[in-house]
């Protein structure tokens, strides 16, 4: 009901305006009407219900939004790089096989672990197959939950190196001992003798290939290693002259000192 009183104030107006506009065109006291239909629509659109109810539009701040972070990816296969180059074993410990190494700036696969003494097992880098890394060093990236545990390798049996006897450089012979000669005197026609008789000595050596024997400087004749004893061929000389007998024992490395014995007749 309180929304049509402003209508009806408006259409008594405009009745009180058009009959303004009836009056006696004479006058001069009138001043000039409004364009009464622009009046109208004003107050019209004025008068609409609700219309002096509705509150200025406020402009809504447009929201702003955070970026979202970017996160790196974690890598699906676990991977492993050192900070310094670090030897890689068949097993857990120096004792060992050496079979590869990750080096600074390479970056190894993990396939397994062995949690009791924290090696990592990786791809051998290189090489075909798996070693364990020292993990001192290591550096991991990726998830390592689902990796292999890895049991610890048996010890391996050291190898035996053979004991190396050195061939003994073989020395010359050690000279003979005591010389003598076991002589005969045969009589000719004097003063001339038959001189005759045996040489004989002592082996002082082991190792001789055998025995030179010398009359008066020449060699007269050679016996085999542990030999004794030479014979003494008949020389016809003048009595009370002298013939030096010596022996002398040798090997492939050298010869021994000559050793001389005297022997005159009669």
């Amino acid at each position: 009901m309180h929304r049509k009183s402003p209508i009806l104030i408006l259409s008594l107006f405009l009745i009180t305006a058009l009959s303004a506009c009836n009056l006696p065109s004479g006058s001069t006291d009138a001043t000039s009407t409004p364009d009464l239909a622009q009046t109208l629509t004003a107050l019209a659109d004025q008068a609409q219900p609700g219309s002096g109810d509705a509150p200025a539009q406020q402009d809504t701040a447009t929201p702003q939004f955070t970026a979202t972070p970017e996160f790196t990816a974690t890598p699906s296969v676990p991977e492993v790089t050192v900070s310094t180059n670090t030897n890689c074993r068949t097993g857990p410990g120096v004792q060992y096989d050496n079979i590869g190494a990750l080096l600074i700036g390479q970056v190894g696969t993990l396939v397994g672990k062995n949690s009791q003494t924290g090696y990592w097992i990786i791809n051998n880098p290189g090489k075909t197959g798996t070693c364990w890394l020292y993990p001192q060093y290591a550096t991991v990236s990726g998830n390592t939950a689902n990796l292999q545990e890895y049991s610890i390798p048996p010890t391996p049996t050291p190898t035996l190196t053979p004991t190396f006897t050195p061939t003994p450089t073989l020395a010359p012979p050690t000279a003979v001992n005591n010389p003598t000669v076991a002589k005969v005197c045969v009589p000719l026609v004097l003063p001339t003798y038959n001189y005759t008789g045996t040489l004989n000595w002592e082996d002082k050596s082991d190792n001789e290939d055998g025995f030179n024997i010398y009359l008066n400087g020449g060699l007269i004749g050679t016996v085999g290693a542990n030999v004794v004893t030479f014979p003494i061929a008949p020389l016809p000389l003048a009595a009370g002259t002298p013939l030096t007998f010596g022996v002398e024992a040798y090997n492939s490395a050298g010869k021994a000192a000559i050793k001389t014995v005297i022997m005159v007749c009669p």
